[in-house]
């Protein structure tokens, strides 16, 4: 590792970041001037901070942690099931088949973080060294204090995602010295660094220095996202996990491998530790300047047009990535514009096509969602936009750019809430005219305040054996912010029945996974709560046998009839899917031959039933009016159903931490093909561990 990390203090260990965003870019490096007087002054102190930011906006945050170690999930595959799930890339790494020396981005991940965490350490011992911090005057003691902590919190982020993603790793928590003798070290135990990381976050919270997101922006660390962020990292260090070896006094879970136990704290430990989290949680809470926005699509659309949102402030922390200069959200993963019949890169009303399918989400998800709840329609997107030949049908020339449904992809739906419909005009006229990729500039988004609620219930609900009416409040509202004000829908009726009606621990948790999937998905945070509840191997499981079970129950439309918003036929009326069927009942028990024998809607069926949700309540969308009723045909059996490679497709995904067996409707899992139980980390890449002098190794039979 020593070679990787010189590497990494040579390119780095000063400020500023070559891949750095705009806002954080300077002529000159504090790292060129004399380390004594870089801490002595805030502007140059400041430099030293832009730099972590910096960090931040490389291919660390830009795609590795926020779009592919997210990925393998129930709800969160990467592009590569079937025949590619065992390559040796991220296609591979992310179904859980990855041997050590196969995906080189694993050591690009690695060498990142650290060089992150070598420029906070940096800053740390520069600031707590300096006279100016620990002698001057407030305001210069203040205006240091908040770059300490900042640096604090950042390194306490890089370190859990580390973690996260490796299991134990090296903690290094002091400034390089020049004889480089505190860089090449071994590992530490997980449980080690984060009590390290609690303890740092805790000076942060109570010395205050950090501002709140009003009086700064959530592109800058802030005392919401510091304080949640300490709670997450107790949650975390509560939680399951994962261990080379077995260790004495803690639970081992009923799910585990032998040789590598999966575990957690015992009882009393984990209470205190779900105590503290939800202290910090409340303080948030409580506080009253994070909420979550009134309208779900608004807060992503805000998001998309490069906006902050300064009235709510939902987003806690966003990496600030800078339009033109980095992000790949957007464009590695979003809506897709795809030039798949012109063959020329780009299409006519939106210019140069993405590559936006690397993360994928099911049918099995869109299905989870009610008829009327907001997130469905933006966050499972079945079309993309393409340009069509039209010219026999319409006089609008050759080639129309129009919204196209796909073809029978249960396993490869778009992740909409990053959508080129809603980006700025500066980013649709740059676009127009580009001929190669250029950076979106969409700011990754580290977390939102839904999060500091599910979580708050879920320690609640731990603390107190069960859920309380409190935790039961935590979870309804985000809930119901799906429905934007529509208190009466009878889908929240029941939605609220069911919750007010849980008294059991387990059961409320389970309330919280499935709000948490409904929320989340895509954005790459799923996966770390299922972990800590060890639940990532059965909930994808369940969602593989459910897709079973709902294509033997008939859940899946043979044909899906849709409508366009105008005459244009550009865009889809994203209300008028018959996503339950022509009768709009969704019976969930019919045969797949008696679905398939459905009619298509008539004048009269529609006056009649005014398309009608499952739930009995009026769906929007068509209405009675036949004109422009389309419908989208899958001829090798109903959407979601039958694809020519669902034989391969399903049993291919995540195989290496769930097996490849086929599942069926109610069968259990034997974990086929399965070498390591709950082996979700990754392997330490081979040239890491070749460059330590024996002082790294691979693990979890790695």
């Amino acid at each position: 590792m020593k070679n990787i990390l010189l590497k990494t203090l040579f390119v780095g260990c000063g400020a500023l970041a070559l891949t750095a965003c705009n806002d954080y870019l300077d002529p000159e490096s504090p790292s060129l001037t004399d380390e004594s007087k870089v801490f002595e002054n805030p502007a140059s102190t400041s430099l030293a901070v832009n730099g972590i930011y910096a960090d931040l906006c490389g291919e660390n945050y830009t795609q590795l942690m926020t779009i592919h170690q997210g990925a393998g999930t129930d709800v969160e595959l990467i592009d590569g099931i079937g025949a590619t799930a065992t390559a040796s890339n991220e296609r591979g790494a992310l179904n859980y088949n990855i041997r050590p020396g196969d995906w080189a981005k694993l050591g690009s991940l690695w060498e990142l973080q650290y060089k992150a965490i070598l420029d906070c350490n940096r800053v740390i011992d520069g600031v707590k060294k300096s006279a100016i911090f620990n002698e001057g005057s407030a305001s210069d003691k203040n205006l240091m204090g908040r770059y300490l902590s900042e640096a604090l919190t950042v390194r306490a982020m890089v370190y859990l995602d580390l973690i996260r993603v490796f299991g134990d790793v090296p903690f290094m928590a002091e400034a390089t010295k020049e004889d480089l003798s505190n860089v090449n070290v071994g590992k530490t135990d997980r449980d080690v660094i984060m009590d390290n990381l609690i303890e740092d976050l805790e000076w942060v919270v109570a010395e205050g220095y950090l501002p709140w997101v009003n009086q700064t922006t959530s592109e800058h660390v802030n005392m919401g996202y510091a304080e949640a962020l300490l709670a997450n990292i107790y949650m975390t260090r509560a939680g399951y996990a994962i261990r080379e070896t077995a260790k004495e006094g803690y639970v081992t879970a009923d799910y585990t491998d032998e040789v590598y136990p999966t575990q957690r704290p015992s009882d009393e430990e984990c209470l205190t530790l779900y105590t503290k989290a939800a202290e910090h949680l409340k303080a948030v809470i409580d506080k009253g300047i994070h909420r979550m926005n009134p309208s779900f699509e608004n807060e992503w659309e805000l998001l998309n047009k490069l906006q902050l949102d300064q009235t709510y402030y939902e987003n806690m922390f966003e990496l600030p990535m800078g339009f033109g200069n980095a992000g790949e959200l957007g464009y590695t993963v979003g809506v897709r514009l795809n030039d798949s019949k012109k063959k020329m890169n780009k299409i006519n009303d939106y210019g140069f096509v993405n590559s936006s399918g690397k993360l994928k989400t099911t049918a099995v998800q869109l299905y989870s969602y009610a008829a009327h709840d907001q997130r469905r329609d933006i966050t499972c997107v079945n079309y993309e936009i393409v340009d069509i030949d039209r010219s026999v049908t319409t006089p609008d020339g050759t080639w129309t750019t129009a919204e196209t449904m796909l073809s029978n992809k249960p396993f490869g739906m778009y992740i909409g809430k990053w959508d080129v419909r809603k980006m700025s005009d500066q980013w649709k006229n740059q676009n127009l005219t580009a001929t190669n990729k250029f950076g979106y500039g969409i700011n990754p988004v580290r977390m939102r305040y839904p999060q500091v609620l599910l979580w708050y219930a879920e320690c609640l609900n731990v603390i107190n054996g069960g859920p309380t009416a409190e935790a039961k409040e935590m979870l309804k509202a985000v809930h119901h912010r799906a429905y934007f004000g529509d208190e009466s829908n009878s889908e929240l009726t029941a939605f609220d029945t069911y919750i007010n009606n849980i008294s059991d621990q387990a059961k409320f948790l389970d309330a919280i996974c499935e709000e948490n999937k409904l929320e989340f998905c895509g954005e790459g945070f799923r996966k770390w709560d299922l972990i800590r509840w060890n639940k990532l191997h059965q909930a994808i499981w369940k969602a593989k046998t459910n897709y079973m079970k709902w294509k033997k129950n008939g859940y899946f439309q043979e044909k899906i009839y849709f409508r366009y918003t105008d005459d244009t036929e550009k865009h889809f009326d994203n209300g008028s899917f018959t996503w339950y069927g022509t009768e709009g009942t969704w019976p969930g028990t019919m045969s797949t031959q008696s679905m398939g024998k459905r009619t298509a809607p008539t004048t009269e069926w529609l006056d009649a039933h005014e398309y009608r949700s499952p739930k009995g309540t009026v769906y929007p969308g068509l209405g009675a009016e036949m004109k422009g009723l389309n419908a989208c045909s899958y001829n090798k059996g109903a959407f979601g159903q039958d694809p020519s490679s669902l034989s391969v497709d399903l049993p291919s995904i995540c195989g290496g931490l769930v097996g490849t067996q086929m599942p069926t409707a109610d069968s259990q899992c034997t974990d086929e093909g399965v070498t390591v139980k709950n082996r979700y980390l990754m392997p330490i890449y081979t040239n890491v561990i070749n460059s330590s002098n024996g002082r790294l190794y691979n693990s979890y039979g790695f």
